[in-house]
């Protein structure tokens, strides 16, 4: 139908304003992999839900748990511990299993942050409902704790995906397989989708030499009852 037009500048009509079909500078360096402002990258502190605790390889569990108690007293309902040296995982547990027994603790493992820190939230009077005799499982130094994570997600949903038992024990002694048996319970809760709150005491075993009335404390054992919630 005529003679072509000629060539020249595309203008495109966008919300009002007229543009000319050309690539946008700004639009071509991003494509080259050009560095956002810094300001840009810059994250906003995240407020903490609770008071904080940072747990180095330093800390001290008796400390830590006289840390818990004075933020308990003060009337707060929970306190968040951060781990920040993964050696000392099982500083975590100890401190929390001598909790006096009035505040009747509990804990949860918290989904990680990009920071990577393990965090737990420390409870002061809750108690999830248990069974009443749950299936113990016994942690030794060789425990692997992947396969402990499946074996105790295996307890509570079934490959469907279905509710099974309510709730497990864990027994082990010793440093090393607190560490084993608080890893193996973060992995075990992100396998089964399901929120886990667990909750450590410690038992003494009677000692040759004591009596009925007297008795002399012997070796410790901790018991950890995980519960689905």
């Amino acid at each position: 139908f005529g003679l072509p037009r000629a060539a020249g500048p595309v203008f495109l009509k966008l919300a009002g304003a007229a543009l000319q079909g050309e690539p946008d500078s700004s639009l071509a360096s991003q494509k080259e992999g050009a560095a956002l402002p810094p300001d840009a990258e810059a994250e906003a502190p995240i407020t903490p839900l609770f008071q904080e605790l940072n747990v180095t390889a330093s800390t001290d569990a008796k400390k830590l748990m006289g840390a818990m108690v004075a933020i308990f007293n003060n009337g707060d309902r929970a306190v968040d511990l951060v781990l920040k040296s993964p050696s000392n995982r099982s500083t975590l547990m100890y401190a929390i299993a001598d909790l006096p027994s009035n505040f009747r603790p509990a804990a949860q493992v918290l989904l990680r942050r990009r920071d990577r820190n393990m965090r737990l939230r420390v409870l002061q009077h809750f108690r999830p409902a248990q069974d009443q005799q749950p299936e113990a499982m016994r942690i030794s130094k060789q425990t692997n704790s992947s396969k402990l994570g499946s074996a105790i997600m295996s307890k509570f949903v079934d490959v469907a995906g279905n509710n099974l038992q309510r709730s497990v024990l864990l027994e082990f002694q010793g440093a090393q397989t607190a560490s084993i048996a608080l890893d193996a319970i973060e992995k075990a809760q992100h396998k089964a989708h399901r929120e886990f709150t667990f909750m450590p005491r410690k038992v003494y075993s009677p000692q040759e030499g004591g009596s009925d009335d007297t008795p002399v404390r012997g070796g410790v054992q901790m018991n950890v009852v995980v519960v689905a919630t």
